[in-house]
């Protein structure tokens, strides 16, 4: 299992604009495109250079895990870049070899996915935490199209070893509202070149939809059900991934905390993904009545691209998330929504929030404790979390992180909007999606 260093967090920010736009050149690359512009460049015939590769542990254990099942990968992560010279197709690697995904359950499920489309047999694993986590709504629409499993520990969980056999397509449905059971279901269709049909409960994040599409395959969306169909695939030459909107969601926050009460500053950050179904908690934050804004200027890999303009000011109230559409558009970001509620003026209630209860840590819980040790409360009614708005953090001298990246960022960003001290246990966590995080923090103090 990752160990991750404790970050002590001191001081508050009082950067002036350029420092703020200082923070531009640091956002990542896009955690999930970067996922997915691994494979495809995997399953495309010729070499594939990727600009812009989110450099974080989630991305860097799927890119070894390829490495090691025979796809030749030239990464130089000082320059964001990688090539990827091999094709997965044609790997040649032993039966019963094992790749660690670690953390990173959207690297093994998309994986998992595109190694039963090819029909290679291999094991599959990660740490503790993914051990935990289900994978059996990934495991039975792929059975049910062919594929051959295989549990080693726990049912529904890692180890999992994949059987060859003969993926055939078709038409599946997924029990719950995850872009990653819907994509390793597509990606098992993009790498076997079959028709595959996946009907899902709600809406979530279509990055492999968008891409496959912008790739030349036949991709169409309605009615709560994708289906894709092999065409041209013709992956480009150079894939160029856009900045991570989830990475930017806690700078953002913080630049909007500290500015509340001045209207006259403005940062813009360029290049980020501007993907509907990441925007939700850009959305939440505007319906808070923060002056939030964006402007597309460019399209990539099918995805619109452009600026993100914040304004200070503004007379913001928490408020409800809304719809399950808007939930799953800002899953990664519930707890700093919920963080920042807590310290705005009035109430907001969170509902159906099931979906927290699988990723790195039960987030529901692992939020609301959070919380409590920064002197915020919230309170838990099954699936739904009631935020009470108005409060002060007065934090203990130890804040866990649960060894999240989710909720270790957002304490950084809650203590140091108020300038307030602890350590964060296991803080540095945010590697796994966000590596520069902390130099952020230090440029938008050094730039003070």
């Amino acid at each position: 299992m990752i160990q991750y260093e404790n970050e002590a967090v001191s001081g508050g920010i009082a950067a002036d604009a350029a420092g703020w736009r200082a923070i531009d050149a640091l956002i990542p690359p896009d955690k999930s495109i970067s996922h997915r512009a691994l494979l495809f460049a995997a399953l495309a015939p010729e070499s594939v250079a990727i600009r812009g590769l989110n450099c974080g542990k989630a991305v860097t254990l799927l890119l070894d895990a390829l490495r090691q099942l025979g796809v030749d990968i030239a990464f130089d992560p000082g320059a964001r870049r990688a090539r990827v010279n091999g094709s997965l197709r044609d790997a040649d690697f032993a039966p019963d070899t094992t790749v660690y995904l670690g953390p990173s359950s959207a690297a093994a499920r998309l994986l998992m996915g595109a190694l039963t489309g090819l029909g290679k047999r291999c094991i599959v694993d990660g740490d503790a935490t993914l051990r935990a986590r289900p994978f059996d709504w990934i495991v039975e629409p792929l059975t049910e199209m062919g594929g051959r499993f295989e549990y080693l520990g726990e049912p529904g969980a890692l180890p999992i070893r994949i059987h060859a056999s003969e993926f055939t397509g078709g038409r599946v449905e997924t029990r719950i509202g995850s872009a990653q059971a819907v994509s390793a279901a597509l990606f098992a269709g993009i790498a076997g070149r079959r028709t595959v049909r996946v009907r899902y409960p709600v809406r979530a994040r279509d990055h492999t939809q968008v891409m496959a599409g912008s790739f030349g395959d036949d991709v169409s969306e309605a009615d709560n059900e994708v289906s894709y169909s092999p065409g041209e695939f013709a992956v480009p030459a150079e894939l160029a991934v856009p900045k991570d909107p989830s990475a930017l969601a806690y700078p953002a926050a913080l630049f909007l905390l500290r500015h509340r009460n001045d209207a006259d500053t403005t940062v813009t950050f360029t290049s980020v993904c501007l993907n509907p179904t990441r925007l939700g908690f850009f959305d939440w934050l505007a319906q808070c009545g923060f002056d939030v804004r964006t402007r597309e200027t460019g399209r990539s890999l099918g995805e619109a691209v452009g600026d993100v303009v914040l304004r200070g000011g503004g007379d913001a109230r928490a408020t409800d998330l809304g719809s399950k559409e808007r939930f799953h558009a800002m899953i990664d970001e519930v707890p700093l929504a919920a963080a920042i509620g807590c310290v705005l003026p009035g109430n907001a209630v969170f509902r159906d929030l099931f979906e927290l209860t699988f990723k790195e840590s039960d987030r529901i819980a692992a939020t609301q404790a959070m919380l409590a040790t920064l002197g915020l409360r919230v309170d838990i009614d099954g699936y739904d979390m009631h935020v009470y708005g108005g409060q002060t953090p007065r934090p203990g001298p130890v804040v866990p992180s649960f060894g999240d990246h989710r909720l270790s960022m957002t304490a950084q960003v809650l203590l140091s909007a108020h300038a307030l001290a602890a350590e964060i246990e296991e803080g540095r966590c945010y590697r796994t999606s966000f590596p520069e995080f902390g130099d952020c923090l230090r440029v938008l103090k050094e730039t003070a």
